[in-house]
C-alpha cells in the first residue's frame, strides 16, 4: 500500500494529513494530541527537539533554537529579509556560505559546526514525516507541500532542495491559498456550476499576508464535465502578520520593564530574558484579541478590567521580576501603522485579477492574525458589502491524491498562476550601412502575471548564427509595493553552444532555411521554471519523386457544345462522370525540417545549485543526527521497560495471587534483585547504550521466571479446564447418540466407536487424577496441571470428533434389506 502525506507549512505551524489507499484522509496528531506543530528545531551537545519541546527550550536557549526558517530560504546574508531576521534576532550568528552564496547560522564557532535553513527545514521535514508514519503504520515518501504564493523561483527551489535532504519525494508545491480553496471547493463541489463564482481567500499568517481571489466554474476537458478552482489575482505583503505585531509588544514590554529601573542590566542585552518577553508577547496577543473584558478578584470586590491583560515574568533579569499591565487600546496603537496595510493585499488582489470587490461572493478568512478584532474591523470595512461572509476557515491540504495516480478520486481540476512575470533579456548585434556595428538589448515575456501553469512555452531567436548567451528575469515588478518582497530580478544565465556549428552543416544551402533558434520552457506544477531543451531548427527543401494519377481529357468538341447549352439553361454538370486515368512519375519539392540540439549551460543566479560534495556533506550531517536520534529513542524506551519492569515486579510481591507462589528464599532473591537494579539505576554514570538496559531487565526475568511461570500456569489452566469439561461434555453426549443408533442406521465401525470411547475415558481419567494432586500441592510448588496438557489433551478430543463429524457429512444411508420369493408354477402338459 502507498500512502503519501500533505504539509501544510507555515513559517511558525505545520500541520500534517495523510492519505493511503483504503482510508480517507486523516490529520496527523502530535506527541501532544494536536494538529498542529511549532516549526521549531533545538540542537546542543548532539541532542534534538522538535515543536514544542524547542520551543520551551528555546527560551533557555535561544540561540540553539531556530525557528521562522522559512523567511531565510534561498536568500543570501544581504538580502533585506536576512536583515530584518537578524534585526528582530539579533542572537543569531549568520554569515553567507561560500558554496551557495546562501545563508547560514552559525552553530558553534569553535567546533566549526554550521546549520543552514535548508538543512534544518530539512529535520523539520524528516521529523514531519516520522509523524505520518508513525500515525499511518506503513512507510511514506512522497509529499504535498504548501507554499506561500510569492515564493520566487529561489526560494521554491530551495525548499524542493531541504525536502530532498529529508529523502522526501514532492509531488508538488501549492500555494497556501489555492490550496485552501481547493479544499473549499471539494465539499461543495455540488454548488458549482458552470457560471464562475469569485471568492477571496484572506490570509494573514505569522509572517506575511496574502489574499488571492478564486474562481470555481465547471468545465469540460476532453469531453468531460468536472469543476475548476482557478487563481485570478495575487495581493500580499511579506512582512505584514501576527509575528510583526508580537514583536511591538515585546518591545512595549521591553520599554516598561526599563522605565522601572529595577536593575542596572539593559534587558535588550540579554538574548534568554529577550526569549522570555517574546514568549509572555506571543501569549498577550491571543488573550487580548479572544477576550472581550476580564474580571478580577480582589479580597470580597470584583475589580471590572475591559479590554486589558496584566503581564507577569518572575526571574526575568538579575531575580527581578516584571509585572505588566497592557490594554487591547495600547495594543492597537502600537500597531497603529500595521492597521493601514491590512487592506493593501485585498485590494492588490483585485487590482491583478480586473475583478471589483462587488463580485465577490464570499471573503474567507485564514491564519491566526485574522482573530484579531482590529483587522476583522478593517476587512468588513473594506469589504463594503454586506452579503460578503467574512468567515474563519481551519483548513488543511486536501490536494495529495490529486497528483498521484494510484487513488481513484473525483476530478477537481486546479489552475494555479504565476505571481511574477519571467521575461527573456538577450543582445541583438547589427551592422548599418557604413558597417558600424551596434547592439540592441531585447525582451521577450515569456509568463506574464497571473498565466497558468503547468505550461510550456517556447521562444524563438530569429537570426542567430553564432553561439549566444540569454537571461532569464523577472518582469516588470511595479505592482510591488515593498522592495524586500524580491530582490535580484535575475533568474539565470544562459549560455548556448553548438549554434554556429548547426549553421554550418544545415544553413549553407540556397534551399535552406532558418526558423531560429528555439528554446522549449516549462513551469510545473510546482510553479518552477525549467529550461528543458534548446534546438536549432532549419527548414529545407527536398526533391522527391511520386507516382500520381493524371487524368485525361477526351471529350469531343460535340458535347462541349452539348454541354454549353445545357449550362444556358440551367443543366446541371455531371460531377460524378469517369475520366480515364493514368499513373505517371512527378518530382515534387517537400519541406523538410531539421533539428539540431544545442549545448546549454545553465547558471543560477538567484539560486545556486549546491555542489554533490556540500550535498553529500548536509545528507551524513542529517543522517548522523538521525541515528543520534534513533539512539536515544531506543535507549529512553529501554530505561523506561526496565523502570516499568521494577515497578511492576515489586508491586507484585504484595498481591496475594503472587505472594502465596513464593518461598522464603525466592522472595527475598527477587527483592534483592530488584533494589540493587532500581539502585543501579540511580547510581548510573554517563550514557550507556540500550543493550545494557536490555541486558540489566533480562536477568531480573530470569531470577523472576519461575516465580511468574507458576502463577501464569494457574491462571491459564482455569478457562482451558472449562474448555476440557466442555468438550467431555459434547462427546460423552455425541458418543451416547451414536450407541442409540439402530443397526440399519448405524455408520460408524465397531473400531471408531471403541476409539473415541476409550479416548473419553483416558482423558477423564487423567484429568481427575491430574486435579487430585494438583491439590494436593502447595502455591509455591511447581503445577502438575499444565496448560500445555490441557491443550493436547483437548486437541485429541477435537480431532477425533471432527472425523467422526466430517465422515457423517459424507455417508451415505444404507439401503433397507428386501425378501424376494420365487413363484414356482407346475404346468402339466
Amino acid at each position: 500500500a502507498i500512502g503519501v502525506m500533505s504539509i501544510d507549512l507555515g513559517s511558525e505551524w505545520i500541520k500534517i494529513a495523510i492519505v493511503k489507499p483504503g482510508v480517507p484522509m486523516e490529520i496527523v496528531l502530535n506527541k501532544e494530541s494536536k494538529r498542529k506543530t511549532e516549526v521549531a528545531v533545538y540542537l546542543k551537545d548532539g541532542e534534538r527537539e522538535f515543536g514544542s519541546s524547542a520551543i520551551g527550550k528555546g527560551v533557555r536557549f535561544p540561540k540553539n533554537t531556530y525557528i521562522y526558517l522559512q523567511e531565510l530560504l534561498g536568500k543570501s546574508l544581504n538580502h533585506p529579509m536576512v536583515q530584518l531576521y537578524q534585526k528582530r534576532f539579533p542572537y543569531y550568528d549568520l554569515i553567507d556560505d561560500p558554496d551557495t552564496g546562501t545563508v547560514t547560522f552559525v552553530h558553534d564557532a569553535e567546533k566549526k559546526i554550521f546549520y543552514s535553513p535548508e538543512e534544518l527545514m530539512g529535520m523539520m521535514l524528516n521529523y514531519s514525516r516520522n509523524m505520518a508514519e508513525e500515525y499511518a503504520q506503513q512507510p511514506i515518501d512522497a509529499c504535498v507541500l504548501t507554499v506561500p504564493a510569492y515564493f520566487n523561483q529561489a526560494e521554491r527551489k530551495s525548499l524542493l532542495y531541504a525536502a530532498d535532504l529529508a529523502g522526501l519525494k514532492v509531488s508538488q508545491l501549492m500555494d497556501d491559498n489555492t490550496a485552501a480553496a481547493l479544499n473549499y471547493g471539494v465539499f461543495r463541489r455540488h454548488d458549482i456550476n458552470t457560471t464562475a463564482t469569485y471568492m477571496m481567500f484572506y490570509d494573514m499568517g505569522s509572517s506575511s499576508t496574502t489574499a488571492t481571489v478564486i474562481s470555481y466554474q465547471v468545465v469540460k476537458v476532453n469531453g468531460i464535465a468536472d469543476p475548476q478552482v482557478s487563481v485570478k489575482g495575487v495581493g500580499f505583503d511579506r512582512t505584514l502578520g501576527g509575528l510583526e505585531m508580537e514583536l511591538r509588544l515585546r518591545d512595549h514590554l521591553v520599554k516598561r520593564f526599563n522605565e522601572n529601573k529595577k536593575t542596572q542590566s539593559d534587558v535588550t542585552k540579554n538574548p534568554r530574558s529577550m526569549a522570555k518577553l517574546f514568549k509572555e508577547a506571543r501569549r498577550l496577543k491571543k488573550v487580548l484579541s479572544a477576550n472581550v473584558d476580564h474580571r478580577a478578584q480582589v479580597g470580597g470586590f470584583f475589580l471590572y478590567c475591559c479590554f486589558n491583560m496584566t503581564s507577569q515574568i518572575e526571574g526575568l533579569i538579575d531575580d527581578e521580576d516584571m509585572r505588566v499591565k497592557v490594554t487591547r487600546e495600547e495594543f492597537e496603537n502600537l500597531c497603529s501603522d500595521l492597521w493601514d496595510r491590512v487592506a493593501q493585499p485585498m485590494k492588490d488582489a483585485l487590482k491583478s485579477s480586473e475583478l471589483t470587490m462587488d463580485l465577490m461572493s464570499q471573503i474567507l478568512l485564514i491564519g491566526g492574525g485574522t482573530r484579531v478584532p482590529k483587522v476583522q474591523e478593517i476587512l468588513l470595512k473594506e469589504s463594503g458589502n454586506e452579503f460578503c461572509d467574512v468567515t474563519n476557515v481551519s483548513y488543511h491540504l486536501y490536494c495529495a491524491p490529486w497528483w498521484n495516480s494510484v487513488f481513484r478520486v473525483k476530478t477537481f481540476h486546479v489552475k494555479a498562476g504565476a505571481v511574477y512575470p519571467i521575461e527573456i533579456e538577450f543582445d541583438r548585434r547589427s551592422t548599418n550601412d557604413e558597417g558600424v556595428e551596434s547592439v540592441k538589448q531585447v525582451k521577450r515575456t515569456l509568463f506574464q502575471r497571473n498565466n497558468p501553469y503547468p505550461q510550456r512555452k517556447v521562444i524563438t531567436f530569429n537570426r542567430f548564427y553564432e553561439d549566444f548567451n540569454f537571461t532569464v528575469n523577472y518582469g516588470d515588478l511595479s505592482f510591488l509595493t515593498d522592495p524586500k518582497e524580491v530582490f535580484d530580478r535575475k533568474i539565470s544565465q544562459v549560455a548556448l553552444a553548438g549554434v554556429a556549428t548547426a549553421h554550418e552543416k544545415y544553413g549553407g544551402g540556397n534551399e535552406t532555411e532558418s526558423k531560429g533558434v528555439k528554446a522549449h520552457f516549462r513551469m510545473d506544477e510546482s510553479g518552477v521554471l525549467n529550461l528543458e531543451s534548446v534546438e536549432s531548427v532549419y527548414e529545407m527543401n527536398k526533391t522527391v519523386e511520386a507516382i500520381v494519377n493524371e487524368t485525361i481529357d477526351v471529350e469531343s468538341t460535340l458535347q462541349k457544345i452539348k454541354d454549353g447549352f445545357s449550362s444556358l439553361f440551367g443543366g446541371s454538370e455531371d460531377t460524378n462522370a469517369t475520366k480515364p486515368e493514368t499513373k505517371k512519375m512527378e518530382t515534387r519539392v517537400q519541406k523538410v525540417k531539421k533539428s539540431f540540439p544545442l549545448e546549454v549551460q545553465i547558471m543560477s543566479v538567484d539560486h545556486e545549485e549546491p555542489p554533490s560534495a556540500h550535498k553529500q556533506l548536509s545528507e551524513e550531517k542529517l543522517e548522523a543526527l538521525s541515528a543520534k536520534d534513533a539512539w536515544k529513542l531506543a535507549r529512553e524506551t529501554a530505561i523506561n521497560k526496565l523502570e516499568s519492569y521494577i515497578y511492576d515486579k515489586r508491586d507484585k510481591l504484595y498481591q496475594e495471587e503472587y505472594e502465596q507462589a513464593l518461598t522464603n528464599e525466592e522472595r527475598e532473591a527477587i527483592s534483592t534483585a530488584l533494589s540493587e537494579a532500581s539502585d543501579w539505576m540511580d547510581e548510573l554514570e554517563g550514557e550507556p547504550g540500550p543493550e545494557v538496559f536490555n541486558e540489566k531487565r533480562q536477568q531480573l526475568k530470569d531470577i523472576a521466571r519461575p516465580w511468574l511461570r507458576r502463577v501464569k500456569q494457574r491462571q491459564d489452566t482455569i478457562p482451558l479446564m472449562e474448555d476440557l469439561e466442555s468438550s467431555f461434555n459434547y462427546s460423552s453426549h455425541f458418543l451416547q447418540a451414536v450407541l442409540a443408533l439402530p443397526e440399519e442406521a448405524q455408520i460408524y465401525t465397531p473400531v471408531e466407536i471403541t476409539t473415541l470411547g476409550d479416548l473419553i475415558k483416558t482423558s477423564v481419567d487423567w484429568k481427575n487424577e491430574t486435579v487430585k494432586a494438583e491439590a494436593a500441592l502447595k502455591p509455591y510448588e511447581d503445577p502438575v496441571l499444565k496448560p500445555d496438557d490441557i491443550k493436547q489433551k483437548l486437541m485429541d478430543l477435537n480431532r477425533e470428533m471432527q472425523y467422526l463429524i466430517n465422515k457423517a457429512k459424507t455417508a451415505k444411508p444404507k439401503k433397507p434389506k428386501t425378501s424376494s420369493k420365487k413363484n414356482e408354477t407346475k404346468s402339466t402338459t
